[in-house]
């Protein structure tokens, strides 16, 4: 187990996506400052109740991030683009004293990359349009060169209830996410 402190975001992430973030909560401008100076990251996880701002419960899984590029904004706002690495689970959380919420995580295991099945030609169109439509979103993605990230991808882009984004987080089988996502689109065609 490690404790490491918690950034609850309402919208998921998913290792190999990079995601903006604006910073103005003086508990996460320290966050930030400290991730920077130690060359360290922290854990990004989906709201599961309350709000960004103030106190939230959080879904036991999350993914670990690095900063990867930041930029001052006016008024004390700072841009911070944050990628996701490495996926965790949550066995206990607790608030600092300037209201941070951390975390006692387990790190769940990096399996070598699988390549794309043959048959998945279907999902990477759909993951394409997606990108597409997508665009304005500032969401950057790895290449698509495996079948984890095909998987990371499309869990990202689809619009996917939480509890369905949180289980295909703990599913450490990309094949089995892929297969997932697909039961997902063909029960979503046949509505």
């Amino acid at each position: 187990m490690q404790q490491i402190p918690l950034f609850p975001l309402s919208v998921p992430l998913y290792p190999g996506v990079a995601l903006p973030l604006r910073i103005f909560e003086q508990r996460y401008l320290h966050l930030v400052s400290e991730s920077l100076k130690t060359d360290s990251g922290f854990g990004a996880v989906l709201i599961r109740s309350g709000g960004e701002v103030g106190s939230a419960s959080v879904w036991p899984l999350g993914v670990y991030v690095h900063i990867v590029d930041w930029s001052q904004g006016e008024g004390g706002l700072l841009h911070v683009q944050v990628v996701g690495r490495r996926r965790f689970r949550i066995s206990h959380t607790e608030r600092a004293e300037d209201g941070l919420l951390l975390g006692d995580v387990e790190w769940l295991p990096d399996n070598a990359p699988r390549p794309i099945p043959a048959d998945c030609d279907g999902l990477l169109t759909v993951l394409e349009e997606l990108k597409e439509r997508a665009k304005n979103l500032s969401l950057k993605f790895d290449s698509v060169d495996s079948a984890d990230a095909l998987s990371w991808q499309l869990a990202q882009l689809l619009p996917l209830e939480d509890k369905a984004r949180v289980d295909l987080l703990a599913l450490e089988d990309p094949l089995a996410r892929l297969a997932n996502i697909a039961e997902s689109l063909d029960r979503w065609t046949k509505e």
